[in-house]
């Protein structure tokens, strides 16, 4: 799977170092200046090369951009009032049917991959349609593969004013943090007690990913609570009784300090690692948007000549890349890797003459040409706001709302209802 994958994933890069090498980026007015030089040298072309853009999914800049479209939606609806962090359980029954005498999980990653994604598509369906966890304005999800392979998904859900978790009484029948009693739901305490336990982690135990400095960068083991605090730097400090209830994990009585935020309906449904989490305050925002968009953890070393300038992105991402088999599973069945509620309509602001353009070495003039005649999103508004008078009450990153705009006539059309899933940001360019 990782190897048909990778050849598929080549293809796909090889092809850009071949076609877009030749592609150069400018300034309409960087090209008119060119032209307009007499001393221009044969051998030099404006601009720089595309290397590897925001169209190839899982680059730098296509995360930077997915990053700062889910910027746009919490700017118009709000900071998000959960993030759910959904894991794989390879012991599901659906696996291991369908598992020969002998085999385990790893050795078939096509069916790990199938069959998450159809408990995520049901989960997704429970949250966004079922509304379990109350009405949801806007969803964001993103898949991410551990070094390990088994695929989990975060999902941030912004809710409707009435279904926010603004007391403590709402977080409480929202989210748990404590071991239920064996006696009274068997089942229960022993998903928590199998998936919902973090560690136990203590200083004698340095090996642990979660250590850091000898101390447990998840804060574990966490203070009793007797009641829920609503806001800690961020996050809620949710019930966790010294009652007595405990569970055996590995070889040690296990209380609710040890247990990582959960809801019993999923967690029953699902049977797998489930984390549930109150967003409560602002601060918290940009730290779980780039967290969701931050991709594989790598570190990349070059070595170069001295006054030697190499940039190539391609290479840079391939060698920094790293595929498990679930993962060339996923991606080979073109399931989504990203999606959200809504629609980004990403708007060019440039001031006269200095609009971005794609062209070709030997085609410059024909470029410049066709720039001149060709509307960015921003100079078609002006038309639309001078041949239009009713847009002239309608604020720029406001205007997908109301109008959509046409790429091949270049201009702003009249929506015939608004459409309250479209949703305007300035494009920010790396």
């Amino acid at each position: 799977f990782v190897d048909a994958y990778i050849k598929t994933e080549a293809n796909r890069l090889n092809y850009i170092r071949q076609n877009q090498k030749l592609l150069r980026v400018e300034k309409y007015k960087g090209l008119m200046d060119h032209l307009a030089s007499e001393n221009t040298d044969p051998q030099f072309t404006p601009g720089q090369p595309f290397i590897l853009p925001s169209t190839f999914s899982g680059s730098p800049r296509n995360m930077h951009q997915n990053y700062q479209d889910a910027m746009a939606i919490v700017r118009k609806y709000g900071k998000p009032d959960l993030f759910i962090t959904m894991t794989c359980n390879p012991k599901w029954e659906e696996i291991t049917e369908n598992l020969h005498k002998g085999q385990t999980s790893e050795f078939r990653p096509d069916l790990v991959a199938r069959v998450f994604h159809l408990k995520l598509k049901q989960l997704l369906q429970d949250i966004c349609k079922e509304h379990i966890l109350g009405i949801p304005l806007a969803k964001i999800h993103v898949i991410e593969f551990q070094k390990r392979g088994l695929p989990h998904a975060h999902i941030l859900l912004i809710l409707a004013e009435e279904h926010k978790p603004k007391t403590t009484e709402l977080i409480d029948k929202i989210v748990c943090a404590e071991i239920p009693d064996i006696q009274k739901f068997p089942r229960l305490h022993s998903i928590v007690a199998k998936h919902m336990i973090h560690g136990p982690c203590n200083n004698t135990t340095l090996n642990l990913p979660c250590m850091v400095s000898g101390k447990c960068s998840k804060e574990f083991p966490k203070s009793f609570q007797n009641e829920t605090i609503q806001n800690c730097d961020g996050y809620p400090k949710y019930r966790r009784r010294d009652n007595g209830v405990g569970t055996l994990s590995h070889g040690k009585i296990i209380n609710n300090s040890w247990v990582v935020p959960y809801n019993p309906f999923l967690l029953l449904k699902y049977n797998s690692h489930i984390n549930v989490e109150v967003c409560a305050s602002i601060k918290s925002v940009k730290y779980l948007f780039k967290y969701v968009y931050k991709g594989h953890d790598c570190a990349n070393v070059l070595i170069t000549e001295h006054k030697t300038s190499q940039h190539d992105e391609i290479k840079t991402f391939t060698d920094s890349r790293y595929v498990t088999a679930p993962e060339a599973a996923w991606r080979l069945n073109a399931f989504e890797m990203h999606h959200q509620t809504h629609t980004i309509q990403r708007l060019e602001v440039h001031l006269p003459d200095e609009q971005s353009i794609v062209f070709h070495p030997k085609n410059i003039t024909i470029a410049v040409e066709t720039a001149k005649t060709k509307d960015t999103t921003l100079t078609a508004w002006f038309k639309l706001n001078a041949e239009h008078p009713p847009a002239n009450s309608i604020l720029y990153i406001d205007i997908p709302m109301y109008y959509t705009f046409n790429k091949k006539q270049r201009q702003w059309k009249q929506r015939k209802t608004e459409n309250n899933k479209t949703i305007g940001r300035i494009v920010f360019k790396t």
